[in-house]
This record gives structure tokens, sequence and C-alpha cells, in this order.
């Protein structure tokens, strides 16, 4: 018989720290001994386990005699490493200067599995393992990057992370429709969308670029991406039909992540969602599909990329969310519950997530399930209408002229369901 308390018992010892420090030194040192096969380095896949069991062995002892032990091991440690460069050449001592910041976070990694914080311990070292491998994509990309470019990065760091948080999150006006915090979001998601798309087709390429931030877009606010993607076909014309496939497929993602919400808060309900989505999915696909091919042969080269951060552009989707914010509440103080219809005509102008989550809850009482079929239908509709108006005013004529047969379609196939249900 296998004595599994004793396996237990000596996984939990001593030995089972060593063993993750270990591990954690072997997943940072393979990297950097891979790194010396092309530079001249000092460490490598011995060294990093050492320095790993050096930290956890230190700690061990600190938390017997005194944590002065573990002080003063990682100082001697930095000072052994930083003696060793003394009399080294400049150029040497460079390259080695991120290799003894790996070694010093590795002995610290050990010194956090001794603590018992393992899981923090490995994701860290997943981390540092990842930032030293992309060492030359990093280079590559910032070689290409510009002053513009570079400054648009701060720009919106600026916003993101030291106005946004700063925003009060509490509701005020009428109803406490207006929240700073909320509003700001909506802002700083409209930048990155445009940001993150910006530097995607400029480093992966047109088709890849927008199509992946549409994707990644549609998962947040296809609205956004509409909006985004119809102010960049106007700045490159060239692009209009790749700019036209990811508005079409932002919309085509919605449709799943409105099934989501639905299974969520009411199952039943899906039973009468289930044709239409998947029929407007799949219309939201194939026509993307058909415009990526007939696009397909077009270069990727010498493209009029824009401005990378449209500041103006995100306020003004912002201010927008905010006027159809007092148009719904207005519209339900005028028609209160009768108005179902109406108050999702409304709401889809903004945002169809909160109607689908209002109606499956609506439809809790099983004799409404047809009704809030409908009523979410009408405010996917009225939502594709919203894109389909960004797009041809304010994107190229190509891109408006594209997404109005896919949208326009999808509007006739939703009005025919409305219809039918309602018979």
């Amino acid at each position: 018989m296998i004595n599994f308390e004793g396996i237990n018992e000596f996984m939990d010892s001593y030995i089972l720290g060593i063993l993750i420090s270990m591990g954690i030194g072997l997943i940072i040192g393979l990297e950097r001994e891979y790194d010396k096969l092309k530079d001249q380095g000092f460490a490598g896949i011995r060294t990093f386990p050492i320095a790993a069991i050096l930290g956890f062995t230190l700690e061990n002892l600190a938390d017997k005699f005194t944590v002065w032990m573990l002080i003063v091991g990682l100082g001697s440690f930095i000072l052994f490493l930083a003696f060793n460069h003394v009399y080294k050449k400049q150029e040497e001592y460079d390259k080695g200067l991120t290799t003894n910041l790996a070694l010093i976070a590795t002995f610290i990694l050990g010194a956090m599995v001794s603590a018992e914080y393992y899981r923090d311990a490995v994701a860290t070292s997943v981390i540092i393992v990842t930032l030293l491998s992309l060492k030359t994509r990093f280079r590559m990309v910032i070689s290409n990057i510009t002053s513009e470019e570079l400054f648009a990065f701060i720009r919106f760091s600026i916003i993101a992370l030291l106005i946004l948080p700063f925003l009060p999150n509490k509701t005020y006006g009428p109803n406490d429709l207006l929240n700073p915090f909320e509003i700001g979001s909506i802002v700083v998601i409209v930048s990155f969308l445009n940001f993150i798309g910006y530097f995607l087709v400029k480093f992966v390429g047109a088709k890849r670029g927008i199509l992946l931030t549409a994707i990644l877009g549609g998962l947040i606010s296809s609205t956004a991406v509409a909006w985004s993607y119809a102010s960049r076909s106007e700045e490159s014309p060239e692009l209009s039909k790749k700019y036209a496939a990811g508005i079409i497929i932002a919309s085509a993602i919605m449709f799943p992540r409105l099934t989501l919400l639905v299974y969520i808060f009411n199952r039943s309900l899906l039973t009468y969602l289930a044709i239409p989505f998947s029929l407007l999915t799949l219309i939201c696909l194939v026509i993307s599909l058909i415009l990526i091919q007939k696009d397909s042969k077009s270069s990727d080269t010498k493209i009029k990329l824009g401005n990378p951060l449209n500041i103006l552009s995100a306020i003004g989707f912002g201010v927008i969310y905010v006027v159809i914010l007092f148009a719904v509440f207005y519209s339900n103080e005028f028609f209160g519950e009768s108005g179902l219809y109406f108050s999702a005509l409304i709401s889809g102008l903004a945002d169809t997530d909160a109607i689908t989550i209002s109606m499956a809850k609506f439809s809790l009482d099983s004799e409404k399930l047809k009704v809030a079929a409908s009523v979410i239908v009408a405010a996917v509709l009225s939502n594709m209408l919203v894109k389909l108006g960004i797009s041809v005013f304010k994107g190229s004529k190509t891109t408006g002229k594209f997404v109005g047969y896919s949208f326009g379609s999808i509007i006739l196939i939703g009005i025919l369901f409305i219809f039918i249900n309602n018979m």
C-alpha cells in the first residue's frame, strides 16, 4: 500500500519549498541561458535556481532566528553582483544589468516561497520571464514608434491612470443618471479601442489588426467600435472594406454576448431568441467574410494611419451616450411599462445589455417570454440602426455602403421576426 499521508507530509515540508523555488529559478534561468547563446552572459540555468534556493533558505532561517539574516543576505547578494561588474567594460555591464535584476528578483521570489506565497511567486516568475523573452519584440516596436505616437501613449496613460480613477463614482441629476466615473470609463474605452486598433494595424497589418481589434472591441461595445472605425475609414479610405468588415464582426460578437446574459438571468427565454440570434450572427459573419475575401489582395503597405489617439472623437461619443441616457429616462417617464417597445428602441440607441437583462427578469413569468424576446430584438435593431447611422455619416462612402447592406438586411429580418412572433 502507498502511504499517501507520508507523501502529503513530505510535500508540505521544507522539500516542497525547495522544489518550487528551484522550478521558479529554472523558468527564469532557462530564458537567460537561451539569451546567453546570442549575447555573452554570466548567469543561466544553474545560477538562477541556486539564487531562488538561497532566498528560500535564508527566509526559512530568518523565521527561526532573526529577520536580519534575510536583510543582510539580500544586501550581500546585491553587493556581490555589483562588485562582479565594477571592473568590467561599460558595454559588458549594460548587457548584464537585466540579468542582475532578474537574479535579485529570483532571490526574492525564493523568499516568497518560504513565506508560502506559492501562487504569487510562480505567477510573478512567469511575468518576469515573459518580459525577458520579449526583449527583441520590444526593441523592434520602440524603434518604429514616432514622437507623435509616444505622446499619444502618454496622453492615454494620463487619462486612464491619473484622471479616470479620481472621477467621483457617484450618481447625480434626475433619477441619478449622471455618473462621472461611468462616463469617463466610456471615453477611455473608446480611446483605448482607437489606440490599440492604430498600433495593431501598424505592427500586425491592416487586415489582421482591424479584425482583431473588432473582435476584442465587440466584447466591450460594438457601438464604440463602429464609432472608432467609421472615423478611421474616413481618414484611410483605402481600408474602407476592412473597417466595414470590422464593424460588422464587432456586431456579430454582440449576439453571443447577449445570449450569455439571457442564459444567466432567464434560460427559458433562449428558446425564443436562439433562432433570430443565430440567423443574425450568421448574416454578419457571411457578409464580413465576403468583404475580407474581396479585399484580400490589397496591400498593407503605405497606409495612412491617421491620429493614434482621437480624444475629441471619444469625448463626442461620451456626450452622445449621456444624451441617450436622458432620452431613455424621459421616454419611460411618459410611456411607462406600456411603452416597452418604445423604451427598447430608445435603450438600444445606447446599450443592448441593460434592456436584455431587464427583459430577461421581466419574462420570468412564462406568459411574457414572447413579448420579452420581441422587445430584445427591437432593442438590437435600434442599436444596429445607430451603428448604421454612424457608419454612413461618420465613415467613408464605401464603409457606409457595405455596413448598410449588412445592417439593412438584419433590420428587415428582425422586423419580420417581431411581426411573426406577435401573430
